[in-house]
């Protein structure tokens, strides 16, 4: 399965209540939509950290990073590459 597929799982998951169902688009705004926020945030780079093994420095995890489905991913894809 790819980043996208596995961050969705994840997403379906844990942020269910918060809005995140399987036909949010991968370029819809998380954080607009209210899905992310600062608790869901925290528990978002907690997921990156025990599945991809990554904890990116506090000044790269701005929201625009975090903003949709494609920028969490290619996100995570930079930083598993730079490892």
């Amino acid at each position: 399965m790819n980043i996208k597929g596995i961050l969705r799982e994840f997403m379906i998951r844990e942020f269910n209540e918060s809005g995140f169902h399987e036909s949010i688009g991968d370029d819809e705004s998380l954080i607009e939509s209210g899905i992310l926020d600062s608790l869901s945030i925290l528990k978002l780079i907690s997921f990156m950290d025990e599945r991809f093994d990554i904890m990116p420095p506090e000044d790269e995890l701005k929201p625009e990073k975090l903003e949709t489905l494609n920028l969490i991913a290619l996100f995570i894809a930079q930083k598993l590459e730079s490892k």
